[in-house]
């Protein structure tokens, strides 16, 4: 299966993304080749530029991935690739350099096609923070609009809650691998078939590491039509979230506290770097507008996907364990 020889690739030793984003090349320019093919055949590999000790761990990984199937299977979890026709188009415009080679999920996939929009902010955010994130989130979600963030305590896990409560859609894209994932007490009886996905880009059993906070970032970043900014230090993965969303050309809305904020000094920082100010109204509620602008604007350019768009995917989330 088409699954099981992603697995095989990325889960051996030597290889990973970087080699499956080969394979990929290949099998593009060689339409006849299928990646069992390739995997099958340590010369073919070898000669794309995978180098020989990886080439043979993959061609000798194939039980291990059949095991690995199997337990993705039992915890329902759905996966793509970045040769799949349904991997997202908006991740895979990242370039080959930053774009995931491969997604797994739990919960509703065809939520990758609504309109989104993404939160990043510091764990140690302020009361206000909080507020203005619960606000914006419930907003966003009343006009159909799918929160993304990251699974942190909060401005992450604030944003989430807010949209669910709201009625509306959210994607939780997770530093570590899917099997490796619990529902939080926040969201959990929040939580149903239609509303949400869980969003993965490492191999399944992988823990939590800070540098795959940082690459995470840029899934976040590219799922979203928008980002906005709630509180950012001068350092960290909000602020390196930030600076990559200006580099990605992304627009980025950053909250306009006005006045001096210890808990969101890289605020200044990123209006002057062309970030877009969030103000609210005179009751503090964050005012929308020119996001829902931007949005309306995207839609508007978005070109007509050929055939059918994605099927309604629901997977079950397996809450064993929380």
């Amino acid at each position: 299966m088409m699954d099981r020889e992603v697995l095989r690739i990325i889960t051996a030793k030597g290889a990973g993304d970087a080699t499956l984003k080969k394979a990929a090349q290949y099998i593009l320019d060689h339409p006849s080749c299928g990646l069992e093919d390739l995997c099958g055949d340590v010369a073919l590999m070898c000669s794309i530029g995978i180098t020989r000790k990886a080439a043979q761990n993959i061609y000798e990984n194939e039980e291990h991935a059949r095991v690995l199937e199997e337990q993705l299977y039992q915890n329902h979890v759905g996966m793509c690739w970045i040769g799949d026709d349904d991997f997202p188009e908006s991740l895979k415009g990242m370039g080959s350099g930053n774009a995931p080679a491969a997604l797994f999920y739990q919960g509703n996939f065809a939520l990758l096609q609504k309109k989104s929009v993404g939160f990043t902010g510091s764990r140690k955010v302020s009361e206000t923070g909080i507020r203005i994130t619960d606000s914006a989130a419930g907003q966003l979600a009343a006009e159909n609009v799918t929160v993304v963030s990251g699974y942190a305590k909060g401005v992450d896990i604030t944003a989430h809650r807010a949209a669910l409560q709201s009625g509306g859609s959210t994607i939780f894209v997770i530093v570590e691998g899917i099997l490796k994932n619990r529902i939080k007490s926040e969201v959990k009886g929040l939580l149903d078939e239609e509303n949400h996905l869980f969003l993965s880009q490492f191999s399944p059993n992988l823990p939590w590491s800070a540098a795959n906070a940082m690459k995470r970032n840029g899934t976040i970043i590219g799922l979203s039509g928008a980002m906005l900014l709630i509180e950012a230090a001068m350092d960290g993965g909000t602020f390196q979230a930030g600076q990559e969303t200006l580099k990605s050309g992304k627009p980025l809305f950053v909250v306009d506290y006005g006045v001096n904020k210890p808990t969101a000094e890289g605020n200044a920082f990123f209006l002057q770097q062309g970030g877009i100010p969030l103000r609210g109204d005179r009751n503090g509620k964050p005012v929308l507008k020119r996001v829902y602008a931007v949005l309306e604007e995207q839609e508007r350019k978005r070109p007509e996907l050929p055939g059918e768009e994605y099927e309604q995917i629901s997977l079950r989330f397996n809450g064993t364990g929380n």
